[in-house]
């Protein structure tokens, strides 16, 4: 595959990457409807729903020649359903991924061993600084051999190891920017482990919820990580890139907590934590409502990173999509202010609900709230970020 794609010509790959950006926004498009629907669709009803979605498209809108690039559309969804990729499950799989098919092929077939490794951390809790550090260091060297995820060459004097072990474990790395270097090693780590691992991460954790639910579309929270079988630091591993820590504790404090304003703080004040949690098991040590309710308790000022506003914890809404055969009820969404109204869109931007903007409404809710459609009762619910 690789030699094959090194004799392609710019102008084939450019066609080959184009055609795999449609088919991503196809198959979503696909798996959003089955789902809707709750079964799966004949081909002259997947054509009617893609015409109605092309109706509703920009290009709709904007094309010079837009009967001819309906028809490709729909010609190529109805191609990806019923001679790609047949298997429902598999459509499912891949939509899950947030990748192009291609893509998102290379991560199906690599994800089996990404969740033995990450299954791995259960007792991360206990472990030593150079065991957490090679946990994450194999993690990241894993997932970066798919090519969306792969790192870019750091400068020739240093490895991404040392670039990341001096971000995550300054006291023991080996080697550390000069002070003219150190723009350079944040922006490395910002792009190669804070944007390209992490989105990798979060694309095993949707297919991991995916396989512990059976492809139901459930409401994503504390109470139900671990039926994804994944240990409480994998929930963690995206904060510890963020903040620069090996320790999930001092994370969670450098987030929340007003006060404490360097790792070294944050460090020292969440073995505190650890000295008073009663948990046996390892993993639950890191059980992120443990955590939350701890920094709490200890923490006066913790409030203050909360919105000062609230949203209303029930906002009636009127439906936009017939919810009466879709196996689930609740839906993740996000808030669309239009006017005076605000539509709710679902994670693959299909509008669901739409109702007019509760009193005091501030855009800002939706950085500071999860949101979720109860399409059964027809109501929005918040909820606060963790």
């Amino acid at each position: 595959m690789q030699q094959l794609a090194k004799n392609l010509s710019e102008a084939e790959s450019s066609a080959i990457e184009t055609l795999d950006s449609l088919d991503s926004i196809l198959l979503s498009a696909i798996v959003e409807i089955e789902q809707l629907e709750a079964k799966d669709l004949s081909p002259n009803e997947l054509e009617e729903h893609l015409q109605k979605i092309w109706q509703r498209s920009f290009a709709h809108y904007a094309s010079c020649e837009q009967e001819r690039l309906e028809n490709l559309f729909i010609k190529r969804g109805r191609a990806l359903k019923t001679e790609i990729y047949k298997d429902l499950s598999q459509r499912r799989r891949l939509y899950r991924t947030s990748l192009p098919p291609r893509d998102g092929n290379q991560l199906l077939t690599l994800y089996p061993r990404l969740k033995e490794q990450l299954v791995l951390g259960r007792d991360y809790a206990i472990w030593t600084v150079e065991e957490r550090f090679n946990y994450i260091q194999n993690i990241v060297s894993n997932l970066s051999s798919l090519s969306k995820f792969r790192l870019s060459d750091s400068s020739r004097n240093v490895s991404w190891n040392e670039i990341l072990r001096w971000w995550l474990d300054p006291t023991k790395a080996t080697k550390k920017p000069k002070p003219t270097q150190i723009s350079n090693w944040h922006s490395y780590i910002s792009q190669n482990f804070g944007y390209r691992f992490n989105w990798g991460l979060g694309s095993v954790i949707a297919l991991a919820i995916d396989e512990a639910f059976g492809g139901e579309l459930v409401e994503s929270s504390l109470e139900n990580w671990s039926q994804t079988g994944l240990p409480w630091i994998v929930f963690w591993m995206k904060e510890l890139i963020v903040w620069g820590t090996l320790d999930p504790v001092a994370a969670y404090l450098l987030a929340k907590v007003e006060d404490v304003t360097t790792r070294k703080q944050a460090e020292e004040l969440a073995q505190t934590y650890y000295q008073q949690i009663d948990e046996q098991v390892p993993n639950e040590r890191l059980n992120a409502m443990n955590v939350k309710d701890w920094v709490e308790r200890s923490f006066s000022n913790v409030e203050r990173h909360l919105p000062t506003a609230k949203t209303p914890t029930e906002i009636n809404v009127n439906l936009l999509q017939d919810f009466s055969k879709a196996p689930s009820k609740n839906w993740r969404v996000v808030p669309v202010e239009i006017g005076d109204d605000i539509q709710w869109f679902d994670l693959a931007g299909f509008p669901l609900a739409i109702c007019q903007k509760p009193e005091k409404w501030q855009s800002d809710f939706l950085n500071t709230y999860d949101f979720m459609l109860d399409a059964e009762n027809r109501f929005v619910s918040s909820k606060i970020y963790v």
